[in-house]
């Protein structure tokens, strides 16, 4: 989710002591004045206006703004639109994932798989905008939703995803990062603390009283993720080493989103999965929506002239980039080596964890610290 306007990003210095990372700061740089720019108008432009904010996940954030307008006036999302709404939210989650595994990845591929790679994500885009088009209409056309997801399965399958979740022979530039990490055990497997619809009223209580809390988001005595590896964590294996588990979750989830817009296509979904939303004391309401990188959180209130008053957007990379979060739990005390190698395990770490602005690395030995 990068903002248009002064996107911001995350700086992470890393001191290396012996080849173990002994210290790790992180720290995201986000303008957190723009939730307030929603601040005086009407209810009904906020989604219009996030997507004209956000570049990343534009649709997901269009939805969670919707779903916290419609819970502040108490008003239901009809049925109809919810099911087009969730077409458009997998194949933007679909496309997202695909497009970060491809693109963010540090270690270089053939020019062969990069020119393949591009064709094929020039063909998922071109699918999941359709998908979100047609979303946007708010009715589900069966059998151009069909047409489409076929479109976004085989691009996958050209990008290494095969269609039973796995990933398919060498030749496709999925396959070339899996054998990059494969056997890569820098980092020891860290079981995450899902942030799950369970939380959600502990984390809009907080929203609505805590000014700050978008910055840096809590739940007591917890270390919360969110993303791929936190919602399929269940489904690897704990021997696997840690940076294997989380491309294979990201792999995973691309199949799940696949195979729930076939059955979407035909008539078979369950939107709760993907969205949520409800009333919170006062004239507001909140929007939730599990978009690629996470649990997207949007809160909003309407005053008495009907305008918008207070408008408050909690991203996943929050939660995962937190100073004390499961990326630094996880980096943290890890043998990376020292130099080169180290920042090149640290980059691949932070590439998994998949941001949604840019990150900053700078990795020193603590004798030159």
């Amino acid at each position: 989710m990068t903002y248009l306007l002064s996107a911001g990003s995350i700086r992470i210095d890393v001191t290396v002591s012996q080849a173990l990372a002994c210290f790790v700061d992180v720290r995201v740089n986000r303008p957190q004045e723009l939730a307030r720019m929603f601040i005086g108008h009407r209810p009904e432009e906020a989604p219009m206006l996030v997507g004209w904010v956000f570049s990343l996940c534009g649709y997901s954030q269009s939805v969670a703004a919707r779903l916290a307008i419609l819970n502040a006036a108490g008003l239901p999302m009809p049925i109809e639109e919810q099911l087009a709404t969730v077409a458009g939210l997998l194949a933007e989650r679909i496309f997202e994932t695909l497009r970060a595994l491809i693109l963010h990845w540090p270690s270089s591929i053939s020019l062969r798989l990069v020119a393949d790679a591009g064709q094929y994500l020039r063909g998922a885009l071109a699918a999941s905008q359709a998908i979100i088009g047609q979303s946007r209409e708010k009715k589900v056309n069966h059998s151009a939703l069909a047409a489409n997801a076929r479109r976004l399965a085989d691009a996958a399958e050209g990008l290494g995803i095969s269609k039973d979740d796995g990933l398919s022979p060498d030749g496709t530039a999925c396959a070339a990062i899996f054998r990059d990490i494969k056997d890569d055990r820098t980092f020891s497997g860290r079981r995450p603390d899902p942030l799950s619809a369970a939380d959600d009223a502990e984390v809009i209580a907080h929203l609505c009283k805590d000014a700050h809390y978008c910055a840096l988001p809590h739940l007591a005595g917890r270390v919360v993720e969110t993303g791929a590896y936190a919602r399929h964590c269940d489904t690897s294996r704990p021997d696997d080493p840690h940076l294997r588990q989380r491309f294979m979750a990201r792999i995973g989830d691309v199949g799940l989103c696949l195979k729930q817009l076939a059955h979407l296509a035909k008539g078979q979904n369950d939107p709760s999965e993907l969205m949520a939303g409800g009333s919170v004391p006062g004239d507001g309401g909140f929007g939730v929506v599990e978009c690629g990188r996470g649990r997207l959180y949007h809160q909003a209130e309407i005053d008495a002239n009907g305008k918008l008053c207070a408008y408050r957007i909690l991203a996943p990379t929050e939660w995962n980039f937190h100073p004390a979060g499961p990326f630094v739990k996880t980096l943290l005390s890890s043998r990376i080596g020292a130099h080169e190698s180290a920042a090149r395990s640290v980059y691949r770490l932070a590439a998994l964890f998949d941001p949604c602005v840019e990150f900053k690395l700078n990795v020193r030995d603590a004798a030159h610290a």
